[in-house]
């Protein structure tokens, strides 16, 4: 007989949910999360820095996390949700290191219903996204690309 208090949550039982987003799949709160409040960790195997290079090269998995000079997390397994936190110019949540493990805390308040995002930075979108730039709701709902948003906002400045 299993202890009941060390089961394994069940979806119902998670803060957030997976979902249909403008850009794909996203991860969405359905609790309320305070600022600096732990979302999710970000999970999967451990991969070398030489393998991740050679898969990026590739453009073969775009669920890469390095760690550190070392090592990298492979999180391409489904089991992984933390995938599915797309890119925001504007996110409502930050990757931190923490004891060995990459987590997401919200940088903002989070209302239930809200997609939790992060910043990919602009390395990623440019390798990944390419000319298409950013497609983040910020940017599209403006009709305007992350370079475009960034002169915009210097210029303003």
């Amino acid at each position: 007989m299993t202890d009941p208090t060390m089961r394994k949550p069940k979806a119902a039982d998670n803060p957030y949910r997976v979902g249909r987003a403008h850009t794909g799949l996203g991860l969405f709160a359905t609790d309320a999360f305070k600022k600096r409040a732990f979302i999710i960790e970000y999970t999967g195997r451990l991969i070398s820095n030489e393998r991740a290079a050679y898969l990026d090269s590739r453009r073969a998995n775009k669920y890469l996390f390095e760690l550190n000079s070392r090592w990298t997390i492979d999180g391409s397994t489904r089991r992984n949700l933390a995938r599915y936190v797309n890119h925001s110019c504007k996110p409502n949540a930050e990757a931190e290191l923490e004891r060995g493990r990459m987590v997401f805390r919200a940088c903002k308040r989070i209302s239930p219903g809200d997609e939790i995002t992060i910043d990919y930075g602009e390395e990623y979108l440019e390798f990944y996204f390419g000319k298409h730039g950013c497609l983040c709701e910020h940017c599209r709902g403006n009709g305007k690309s992350r370079k475009k948003a960034a002169s915009t906002k210097r210029k303003k400045a």
